[in-house]
C-alpha cells in the first residue's frame, strides 16, 4: 500500500477517536450540569444566600416605625390579618412608665393579641425582682386600658431567649420599644444581631423580624432611670412634698404606690 494511503487512513482513525474521546467529555459535563445533585447544590446555595442578604438587610436598613404611628384602615385587609396575628413587646420595665404604657396601648390597638415579655437572667442578682416589675406593669393595664384591650395584653416573665419562648406562642413580630434612633440605635442593634443570629445558630430556627417603635415625644424625656432617680431622692428625702407629683408625671396615679414601694425603700 503507497505511504500516502498509510497516512490517510492513520489521519482518519486518529481524527475518529478525537472525535470519541471528546464526544464523551462533553457528554461528562453535560451529566455533571444536568446532574440532581448538582442541580440540589445550586437550589440551596441560591437559597441561602437569599436568606442571608434578607437578615442582613433587616440588620442594614431596621423597620421603624416613627411618631405619630401608622395604623391601617380598619376595614383593610391588612388590619383584618394584623388582628390575628400575635407579637412580643420586650423590654426590661424596669420599672415601667407611662411611655410603655401607650406604646401597649398602640400595639393592642393593632394587633390581636400583645405578650409584654420581662426577660430574666437566672445567674443575675435584681434589685426589684421581674415578678414585681409583671405586677406593677399588670396593673397599669388594668387601669389604664379599657377592658377588651387588656384583656388582650399577656404578661410572661421568661427566662432565657425571649426568641425561643416567642416561637412557642406563635408570633409574627418581635417589637422593641426605643426613644429614637438616633439616640438608642447602636445598642439596639447590637440586640437586633444577637435575635438574628442566635436563632439560626441554636434553634436552629428562622429569626423572627424586629421592628422598632419611637416613642411619643410627649414621653420621650420620661425612662425607667429617671423613675428610679427620683425613688432614690425620696429614700434620701423622706417627707419630699414634691415626690408624688414629679413621680405622677412619669408612672399612672394607680401604680404610684407599688413602683414607691419596691424602688422607694
Amino acid at each position: 500500500m503507497p505511504k500516502t494511503a498509510h497516512f490517510s487512513q492513520a489521519l482518519k482513525t486518529s481524527s475518529l477517536m478525537s472525535a470519541s474521546i471528546f464526544g464523551r467529555d462533553n457528554n461528562s459535563d453535560s451529566d455533571m450540569h444536568t446532574s440532581p445533585i448538582f442541580t440540589t447544590c445550586i437550589v440551596v446555595l441560591t437559597a441561602v444566600l437569599i436568606a442571608a442578604g434578607i437578615l442582613i438587610y433587616r440588620i442594614l436598613f431596621p423597620a421603624i416605625i416613627s411618631y405619630p404611628w401608622d395604623m391601617p384602615g380598619e376595614k383593610s385587609r391588612q388590619r383584618k390579618r394584623e388582628k390575628k396575628m400575635a407579637v412580643v413587646f420586650a423590654g426590661s420595665f424596669n420599672p415601667p412608665h407611662w411611655g410603655h404604657l401607650v406604646m401597649i396601648r398602640y400595639l393592642v390597638e393593632r394587633y390581636g393579641r400583645v405578650i409584654c415579655c420581662i426577660g430574666v437572667n437566672p445567674n443575675k442578682e435584681y434589685e426589684v425582682s421581674p415578678q414585681t416589675r409583671a405586677q406593677i406593669l399588670r396593673e397599669m393595664i388594668v387601669h389604664n386600658l379599657p377592658n377588651a384591650s387588656a384583656k388582650s395584653v399577656q404578661l410572661e416573665v421568661v427566662e432565657g431567649y425571649i426568641w425561643r419562648f416567642a416561637k412557642t406562642q406563635n408570633v409574627s413580630l418581635f417589637y422593641r420599644g426605643i426613644r429614637t434612633w438616633n439616640a438608642d440605635g447602636p445598642d439596639e442593634r447590637k440586640l437586633q444581631i444577637l435575635n438574628t443570629w442566635g436563632p439560626l445558630l441554636l434553634g436552629p430556627v428562622w429569626p423572627l423580624k424586629t421592628v422598632f417603635l419611637e416613642g411619643d415625644p410627649q414621653y420621650r424625656d420620661v425612662s425607667s432611670t429617671l423613675v428610679r432617680s427620683i425613688c432614690s431622692n425620696r429614700r434620701r428625702e423622706l417627707g419630699n412634698p414634691t415626690y408624688l407629683e414629679e413621680l405622677s408625671m412619669l408612672v399612672p396615679e394607680s401604680v404610684v404606690e407599688m413602683v414607691t414601694d419596691a424602688y422607694g425603700r
